[in-house]
């Protein structure tokens, strides 16, 4: 089993400890939950026209959705799950920053553009947390197991559960001041959850694209050598910004961007993800 595999599974299975921090603004007391700093995953954040996609590697992608899970039984008012500025690296095709994101539960939460900007400055998460909780996942393993066997049922042309059909009701993207904020019901959490969760199950080159919510345009993509991927970009668009001739249009700069990660990348041939030893006859 590959470190990546293992930490895969681990990210959908281990006990998910998390830090918590109170932070007040605007007159409200947030409850704010983050990963701890130990935790070594990232994520990346690419916002177009008209979808937003968060990617990270294998892990991250799966973790992600369990963070979801537990956001969607929190009952506590104003509680923001936060993937904070330090948890961001560059997204991995352009180098472009990440703004970081902050989910919340719709009708639990009331997060203005402010208070929103608010939660990029540095010296809240310079400040000691306020100690840690338990995530609750619990029953998060056995809805994938369901789901599973309802994607096996559909493939094989039996008839599936009502029950086990997604529902839809209708979430909240918007950007604001370079930060994502993600607002959606409970169910709509639970279900972006599990569609995420199934990240990894089909490749197209080195990418498994879930799509949480089609509507919205939100979308979630694991990859694969995420992190030597976001170092190319970073190091490409720094090159691309120096040149003599570089452009000033940002879409022009992005095109160019991706043209010269090839090029970065090529520097360090791969293979870049570890690789087990073969095992004995």
């Amino acid at each position: 089993m590959s470190d990546q595999h293992r930490a895969s599974a681990a990210a959908l299975t281990t006990r998910l400890r998390l830090h918590r921090r109170e932070w007040c603004h605007g007159g409200r007391t947030y409850q704010v939950i983050t990963l701890r700093p130990t935790d070594p995953v990232r994520f990346a954040v690419r916002v177009e026209h008209h979808f937003t996609v968060v990617s990270s590697d294998l892990a991250g992608a799966r973790l992600l959705g369990r963070l979801l899970w537990g956001l969607s039984y929190q009952r506590r008012p104003d509680t923001l799950l936060v993937l904070e500025p330090g948890r961001m690296v560059p997204d991995h095709e352009e180098g472009q920053p990440s703004p970081p994101t902050v989910f919340s539960v719709t009708a639990r939460a009331v997060l203005t553009p402010a208070a929103a900007r608010g939660l990029r400055a540095a010296h809240l998460w310079r400040s000691r947390p306020a100690g840690t909780v338990t995530w609750n996942t619990l029953g998060y393993a056995g809805a994938l197991d369901a789901l599973d066997r309802w994607y096996d049922q559909r493939h094989a042309g039996m008839p599936s559960p009502v029950e086990h059909l997604p529902t839809a009701p209708q979430p909240r993207l918007a950007v604001d001041g370079s930060v994502l904020t993600v607002s959606a019901l409970p169910e709509q959490l639970r279900n972006w959850a599990l569609l995420i969760g199934r990240a990894g199950g089909h490749w197209y080159g080195d990418e498994s694209c879930t799509e949480p919510d089609s509507a919205a345009g939100f979308d979630v993509h694991a990859v694969r050598h995420f992190h030597r991927l976001v170092s190319a970009a970073r190091r490409a668009r720094a090159e691309v910004l120096a040149a003599h001739d570089a452009p000033t249009e940002p879409r022009l700069i992005a095109e160019r961007v991706r043209r010269h990660v090839d090029v970065v990348a090529a520097r360090r041939p791969g293979p870049w993800d570890f690789a087990p030893p073969p095992r004995p006859d």
